[in-house]
């Protein structure tokens, strides 16, 4: 029979082959043969915390601390149990007792900021892994993790200075890369972010996540044709991805091939009936494809999945209010406006479909409203003097048409409805000039729409394009 110091070696030979059943035994056997065997119940504790036996493996480390109370490696995997278990405040106690029992502990230091951090207290885990990057430099986790913590703070421009050495540590790291071009895209630099994903991708080549990201950014660029090979791909190397589909769907809604879309939306929703926006998006190709029915069935999922959910009232007032169907459409943008009540489109959109009942003094409120959310609203400003001019306030048209066309100066139909106003008020050669104004910028569009054309007509046609 071994003795107590043989059950040890055994169990640690067990323990580096991962045999956890085996390490237990032996490591059982040891405490059995010597009272007090802190190392066996430190080994044990190991041995249950790897196989998610994390009450056991916290009871093990705390009979190691009733031995040697100033073991810091006990506070510290007692509290990365903790951690595991969801008890962050007891794992913080422990990450904070190790760094007391041994100030220059680095990783727990790193621990104790990775809880501060899940716990969104972004102050607590930038001084805890800059504590941990000053006893170890070369820790690039700890810079990447110290730069999701300034990234959470909107700190971007430091977040990507700790990528940037996370990347001179190491190189291959790629979460730094990854989290790099998130902040990158974040910043609208859609270019770099891209740069970033490729290069995750060519240390992980089946990482599908990178590959949607990339193709974020690429859409961001409205480089489609990227875009879905990047979904594709994503797809092709997991073909359960939900939203891979979803998201290919609504670039080919964007290439208006609708036909494709709608497939991408089917699948998608097939793997998880779930996603909300799926419905809104396929919903919205429905109706490209002329399917009001069909389109208003998803619409009510979606609505059904979630009453809150502001987009599917909006895109289904729009439907109701192309319809016809007045008094529906004003019911959806009336809950979009409970949902968000400094939407100023929302009541732009009802003001307009009170206006068609001609329930003016319904309108104009709209209006108003939208206009004191959005003080630079045009359309709110045109519709409103449109119903001044119905009801006869000239001079309050007027002013509405004169407002939006200091916002939009090339909005024709203003000039002209201006031009119909000032004819109401006597003002002769102030209605000349804006119906020339009018004419004007319709002639610089079309000279502009020519040109357009025929500098495709003339541009050199590649051997690809030629083939194909």
């Amino acid at each position: 029979m071994p003795d107590a110091n043989e059950a040890l070696h055994i169990a640690l030979a067990h323990q580096e082959r991962h045999q956890y059943d085996q390490a237990i035994c032996a490591f059982t056997e040891a405490i059995a043969l010597k009272s007090g065997f802190a190392e066996a119940y430190y080994g044990r504790g190991n041995a249950y915390e790897a196989k998610g036996l994390y009450e056991l493996a916290i009871a093990d480390y705390t009979k190691v601390l009733e031995f040697s109370p100033k073991e810091a490696a006990a506070h510290f995997n007692r509290a990365l149990v903790y951690a595991k278990t969801g008890n962050r405040p007891q794992a913080i106690a422990d990450y904070t007792e190790a760094i007391r029992l041994d100030p220059q502990y680095a990783k727990a230091y790193y621990n104790r900021g990775l809880v501060h951090f899940k716990l969104g207290q972004f102050e607590a885990a930038i001084a805890d892994l800059t504590a941990a990057i000053r006893l170890d430099p070369k820790d690039a986790d700890a810079y990447v993790s110290r730069g999701l913590s300034h990234a959470e703070q909107g700190e971007l421009e430091r977040a990507i200075a700790d990528y940037d050495e996370a990347i001179r540590v190491n190189p291959q790291h790629a979460k730094a890369y990854g989290n790099r071009a998130n902040a990158y895209e974040h910043l609208g630099d859609h270019r770099r972010a891209i740069a970033d994903y490729a290069e995750v991708i060519s240390l992980n080549p089946k990482d599908a996540k990178a590959f949607c990201n990339r193709a974020v950014a690429y859409l961001h660029l409205e480089q489609f044709d990227l875009a879905i090979a990047d979904y594709t791909e994503a797809i092709r190397l997991n073909p359960k991805h939900a939203r891979a589909y979803y998201a290919r769907g609504i670039v080919y809604s964007k290439k208006h091939q609708i036909d494709r879309a709608l497939a991408d939306y089917d699948e998608a929703l097939r793997l998880d009936p779930r996603i909300v926006d799926a419905y809104v998006c396929r919903a919205l190709a429905k109706s490209a494809k002329g399917d009001r029915e069909g389109a208003l069935e998803d619409y009510a999922e979606a609505i059904k999945l979630d009453a809150r959910y502001a987009k599917a009232y909006y895109h289904r007032g729009v439907l109701y209010g192309m319809e016809g169907h007045m008094d529906w459409a004003i019911a959806d943008y009336t809950q979009l406006i409970l949902l968000q009540p400094d939407n100023a489109k929302a009541y732009c959109h009802r003001g307009v479909l009170f206006a068609r009942k001609k329930d003016w003094d319904k309108a104009v409120a709209d209006y108003q409203e939208a206009i004191r959310i959005d003080p630079r609203y045009a359309m709110a400003y045109y519709n409103r003097g449109l119903v001044h001019a119905v009801r006869g306030r000239y001079k309050e048209a007027a002013a509405d048409l004169t407002q939006t066309i200091r916002l939009t100066p090339a909005f024709v139909l203003a000039y002209y409805n201006r031009a119909l106003i000032y004819e109401r008020l006597g003002k002769r050669s102030l209605a000349r000039a804006d119906r020339d104004k009018a004419r004007r910028l319709e002639e610089d569009k079309a000279q502009k729409a020519k040109h357009k054309t025929d500098s495709a007509a003339a541009a050199p046609v590649s051997p690809a394009a030629s083939k194909a």
